[in-house]
C-alpha cells in the first residue's frame, strides 16, 4: 500500500489509533481497532471475509462505519455463508455481487500467474429436496433452539457431511 500511496498510509493493531489520530487516507487494520478509532468509514476493505458472514461482531461494526463501498476478500467463501448478511447491510450498501475466479480464469488476468502445486477437490453429491431445505434453512438461522444442540448440528454438518447432519437433525427435532 505504501509503495503506491507513499506516507498516506497507516498501519494499526492492538487498538491504537496513531494513524487515524494523523488523518492518514489509508489505514491497514483490524474492523475492531478500526471502529475504537473511527465513526464512519468511507471505504472498507476486508481480508478473510468469510469471517464477517454471520458474525454479530462484525456485522455490528460494518453497520456502524456505515461504508459507502466495502470490498471483502477471501479464498473460501462457503455457499451458506451467501445466506448470513446482515440485513442492516444490504439496505445499507446493496446486495453483494460476488466474483469468482478460478485458475484458468486468473491465468487470462495475469500471464505471469502460477498454478498451486497441488490442489484437493471435495466432491459430495447433490441434495434431495429433504436435505436442500434443512441445509438453507439452519444456515439461514431460520432452525431455533438449544445453542449447544444448534452448534453440534453445525459441527456435524462441517465434520461428517450432510447426510449425517440431516440424520442427526431428524433425530434432534423437538430439541
Amino acid at each position: 500500500w505504501r509503495k503506491v500511496f507513499g506516507d498516506n498510509v497507516g498501519v494499526e493493531y492492538e487498538g491504537n489509533c496513531e494513524s487515524f489520530e494523523k488523518g492518514k487516507k489509508i489505514i491497514v487494520s483490524t474492523p475492531f481497532t478500526t471502529a475504537k478509532c473511527l465513526d464512519k468509514a468511507e471505504a472498507m476493505i476486508i481480508d478473510e471475509v468469510h469471517h464477517a458472514f454471520g458474525d454479530a461482531r462484525y456485522e455490528e461494526i460494518l453497520v456502524n462505519l456505515e461504508p459507502r463501498f466495502l470490498i471483502g476478500f477471501t479464498a473460501l467463501l462457503p455457499s451458506y455463508k451467501k445466506h448470513l448478511i446482515d440485513p442492516r447491510l444490504i439496505k445499507l450498501l446493496g446486495q453483494p455481487e460476488y466474483l469468482v475466479y478460478d485458475f484458468k480464469s486468473l491465468t487470462k488476468i495475469d500471464p505471469s500467474f502460477k498454478l498451486p502445486k497441488a490442489i484437493a477437490d471435495i466432491f459430495d453429491s447433490e441434495f434431495n429436496n429433504l436435505e436442500d431445505s434443512v441445509y438453507e434453512a439452519f444456515f439461514k438461522g431460520l432452525i431455533k433452539g438449544n445453542k449447544e444442540t444448534i452448534k453440534f448440528l453445525e459441527l456435524t454438518f462441517y465434520t461428517y457431511g450432510k447426510e449425517a447432519f440431516c440424520e442427526s437433525y431428524r433425530r434432534l427435532i423437538g430439541k
